[in-house]
């Protein structure tokens, strides 16, 4: 499998966010060790539903998973933890999109070519079987190559007609997952990342909503065994959320912002950190031509041109690229600096991270 030039960078990345951290001082062993697992135990999921957005699509075809293989992954872990899952995304490939609309044409449906063959009996149980459905601008079904809806299209077209009417659910989803995304949203990635958009605009909704990402291996690829991991992982941290009550309210205006790193077993992360969204710069995109400008990723590092530096000893890309930890931040949807919003909304999110990370 080649690695995709952004994953390359973000790889690239890593190795220079290790050296800027090798010095770093130790964690102060005085620190109080808070709350333990067990004070959060994981609460049955029967009777949830839940919306699964993405963007990446949903065809699951191609041999790196990029296409959406999450978004099964994910499927089948909620199932089988005993919510009702219903899948809308893009019906083709949407990263970086962001918040993007689509403001001419007609939606239309289709269906994925079939499942990828390890998913192929996952959800035969939920109430509404698992449906997956990809949402393109097209006037009537989607055909193999109509354009595609971009991810807030594919949830906004779900809440407002597709739920209720193509469903037949009655009243918005308990909760949108949006994932599990094929590299990590973190630091100056999160403005562009459709994955964080999806779950943006269901939070704006008011409905709560996860961000749930998996990142690359030393071999610069995101592997299926991560993508499982990833999604087990967020199963596991939605379970215990709702057995803690923290996924009432429209999540109290945050999305919640999953990041798992490389998992060669498929076994979910146990070193858990509670982040906050990176200040430093990750990617930087150049430009090379004269007349014909092609855009080219390039991996920021210390005092890299056209990089903002790190600033955060809690950043999310410190933890994840650097550290190989799982991060679990919270992202505000109201963008106003210092909007007077109550601090305390996430202290019971932080305190299970932590827990979490406790064991």
């Amino acid at each position: 499998m080649t690695p995709t030039p952004m994953r390359r960078a973000l790889a690239s990345t890593a190795l220079l966010l290790i050296a800027a951290t090798a010095c770093a001082a130790p964690d102060d062993p005085s620190a109080p060790e808070g709350r333990v697992l067990a004070d959060f135990p994981p609460a049955s999921l029967e009777g949830v539903r839940v919306l699964i957005g993405n963007d990446d699509s949903m065809r699951g075809e191609e041999p790196d998973g990029g296409d959406g293989l999450g978004l099964y992954a994910l499927r089948a872990a909620l199932c089988d933890a005993g919510a009702d899952v219903v899948a809308f995304a893009p019906w083709a490939q949407q990263s970086s999109m962001s918040a993007a609309l689509s403001h001419e044409g007609a939606f239309g449906l289709g269906a994925p070519p079939a499942p990828p063959e390890e998913y192929a009996d996952a959800c035969s149980d939920a109430p509404s079987g698992g449906a997956v459905h990809g949402v393109c601008v097209e006037e009537g079904p989607c055909r193999p190559d109509s354009p595609s809806a971009t991810p807030v299209d594919a949830l906004g077209f779900a809440l407002a007609h597709g739920l209720p009417e193509v469903v037949g659910w009655d009243g918005p989803p308990d909760l949108v997952v949006s994932g599990v995304n094929s590299g990590p949203n973190v630091a100056s990635q999160i403005p562009h990342s459709g994955t964080i958009g999806v779950a943006s605009a269901a939070v704006a909704a008011g409905v709560p909503a996860l961000a749930l990402s998996a990142s690359v291996n030393e071999d610069l690829v995101v592997t299926p065994e991560t993508l499982t991991a990833t999604a087990a992982f967020g199963t596991d941290l939605i379970a215990r959320m709702h057995g803690a009550g923290l996924l009432d309210g429209g999540s109290d205006g945050y999305v919640v912002n999953v990041n798992h790193p490389a998992s060669p077993d498929g076994a979910p992360g146990t070193d858990v950190r509670w982040t906050r969204a990176g200040a430093g710069t990750v990617l930087v995109v150049d430009y090379e031509g004269e007349d014909a400008f092609t855009p080219a990723v390039r991996p920021c590092g210390p005092e890299a041109p056209g990089c903002l530096p790190e600033t955060r000893d809690d950043a999310d890309a410190i933890a994840l690229l650097a550290e190989g930890a799982v991060s679990v931040s919270a992202l505000t949807v109201d963008r106003a600096y210092a909007s007077g919003e109550d601090p305390t909304t996430v202290e019971g999110l932080s305190e299970l991270v932590t827990a979490l990370g406790n064991g």
